[in-house]
């Protein structure tokens, strides 16, 4: 298999990845492929990082030259991966990341209350104001984890709500590391530091998992029935 779309989570990335490859080309472009588990240590396959702003390589390119896929690592049906794949993604906006970055947010947001204090600007209204302000979208955002939740308890799976998270955590995570960079002031030009990587990690919150844009158009065509 030649230049196929292939998907890898981090953890996954020197072991196993996501195949999506096109098994009827006759069929519309979201039906006619299947989804396979692709094991990342076979022969043919190339994985070149991508170094990030941070400096570090989360993210790679990978390249598939004449790669053996084995019946066996289909996933479900032949020519249903797309829907697999709708699912594998609600997931990992709705329930993959959501729960741990509730907690990151949480210790990111005392931690800037902390660095208030000791810059002393905790008693400045306009501070305690966005500080306000982040308290409540991290709390939203328990919110939003706990309605996840009550519907797995149903035996409900993830829905295109999940596309809400992805969009508000973005937002959250880059609003709250802005708030932290001003309060360290002239200290915030400095290229190392925690809150400088911290913020330049947050810009991958729009991108990961799905672009801001993607979540809005999901949202708005399948939450609220909006036209394309």
């Amino acid at each position: 298999m030649t230049g196929q779309k292939v998907w890898t989570s981090y953890a996954a990335l020197s072991d196993w990845g996501i195949l999506l490859a096109r098994t009827d080309p006759t069929a519309p472009k979201h039906r006619g492929i299947s989804y396979f588990l692709l094991d990342m240590r076979a022969s043919g396959i190339t994985v070149r990082p991508l170094r990030q702003a941070t400096g570090s390589t989360e993210f790679s390119e990978v390249f598939l030259d004449r790669v053996r896929v084995e019946p066996e690592q289909l996933v479900g049906a032949v020519n249903q991966g797309w829907d697999i794949a709708m699912t594998t993604l609600a997931h990992e906006r709705g329930t993959g990341f959501a729960f741990k970055e509730q907690v990151l947010q949480r210790i990111a947001l005392e931690d800037a209350i902390a660095l208030a204090r000791t810059r002393r600007r905790a008693a400045d209204p306009v501070v305690r104001q966005e500080i306000a302000r982040r308290w409540i979208d991290v709390e939203i955002m328990r919110l939003f984890n706990w309605r996840t939740l009550t519907r797995l308890e149903r035996g409900e799976e993830p829905g295109p709500e999940s596309s809400l998270v992805k969009l508000f955590w973005a937002e959250l995570t880059q609003r709250l590391h802005e708030l932290a960079l001003a309060l360290e002031g002239p200290h915030a030009q400095l290229a190392e530091g925690r809150w400088q990587q911290a913020w330049l990690w947050s810009r991958v919150a729009s991108i990961a998992g799905g672009t801001s844009e993607v979540q809005a158009n999901i949202i708005a065509q399948r939450l609220l029935g909006l036209p394309r």
